[in-house]
């Protein structure tokens, strides 16, 4: 919030519109760094190869902790989200996502759907929702829309697509075309930060309220997923349910001081093994996939001055 704006205006608690997702562990997994895209506006980090995959070994050594420290000792329910890079290159996904059933863990891919139907046909069956990100630089509209059709009607089916200002209108284009072919997912028109950080491509007016109107659909998503709105409240009791798009897109994502339940909500695990309660990294390493961990029991203080990943505005804040 604006230092100017009135205290009370403030939003002092942020919590989870449905109780339910308060119980659900969100695991950010980057599993490596190689990637079938390169984007301009992705950091090289993020797509280069420099990273390699993930030892089976080790990533079954952090579910048996996961189970025990969440799900057993604190009936959490824990939802496993690789991402990348690709998640899907990885040379043992498929192995990957059956040990995580056999642990019943839940399951999501942040993918930018470029594998075929056939190898999306035999991996359907471990997940539970899908995170499909539209980057207009080498995505193919039609190959897209097929992946997604085949899921929609079975499991959570939620498309990021990525608005360059550049080439916005095209890709809003585009956006439109997939809210047409896939009524039962959910789009977010997704707002690019410069360098992955706190800040927003220029964007002009109109093309921000493009982003803060989106694509609602008319029609109640399939399936079953790991967050939803987020509920923000005022000291003096003023209540808000709002997308974390909003947040960022308002300039409401400032938090530092509040206490925070990153790593109680959340684990992040870097694709070189280091292992953080967020990907803001509030809190420090706390290990390293392969180790025996000291998983968080309790909520952090937040040190950083925004929270610009959508994935930790999901988690609950209190001032």
């Amino acid at each position: 919030m604006d230092a100017s704006q009135n205290e009370q205006e403030i939003y002092t608690l942020i919590e989870h519109s449905d109780p339910v997702y308060a119980k659900v562990v969100v695991v950010d997994w980057m599993l490596g760094n190689s990637c079938s895209y390169a984007c301009s506006y992705c950091p090289k980090s993020l797509h280069d190869g420099s990273v390699r995959w993930q030892k089976t070994k080790d990533i079954l050594h952090l579910y048996r902790q996961m189970k025990r420290h969440y799900v057993d000792e604190r009936d959490k329910i824990v939802w496993l989200q690789f991402t990348g890079g690709e998640p899907t290159m990885h040379p043992r996904i498929i192995d990957l996502l059956q040990h995580a059933s056999e642990f019943d863990f839940k399951v999501s891919l942040i993918s930018n759907a470029s594998r075929t139907p056939r190898f999306w046909e035999k991996i359907s069956g471990c997940l539970n929702s899908v995170i499909l990100t539209y980057h207009a630089e080498f995505a193919e509209l039609v190959p897209f829309i097929r992946v997604a059709k085949m899921m929609e009607d079975s499991i959570s089916v939620h498309i990021n697509v990525t608005m360059h200002p550049d080439r916005f209108d095209q890709t809003f284009e585009d956006a439109q075309e997939l809210r047409a072919a896939l009524p039962a997912a959910s789009i977010s028109l997704k707002p690019l930060r410069q360098e992955f950080g706190a800040k927003l491509y220029d964007y002009t007016d109109d093309q921000m309220r493009v982003l803060s109107k989106g694509l609602p659909s008319k029609y109640a998503p399939v399936g079953e997923k790991p967050r939803s709105l987020m509920r923000a409240t005022t000291r003096s009791g003023q209540c808000d349910t709002l997308p974390p798009n909003e947040f960022i897109l308002r300039g409401m994502n400032r938090w530092r001081g509040y206490n925070c339940n990153v790593g109680l909500e959340s684990l992040r695990v870097r694709g070189n093994g280091e292992v953080y309660r967020g990907v803001c990294g509030v809190g420090g390493v706390i290990g390293y996939l392969g180790e025996d961990l000291d998983l968080p029991r309790e909520p952090i203080r937040c040190t950083n001055d925004s929270c610009s990943c959508l994935a930790d505005i999901l988690i609950r804040k209190e001032l």
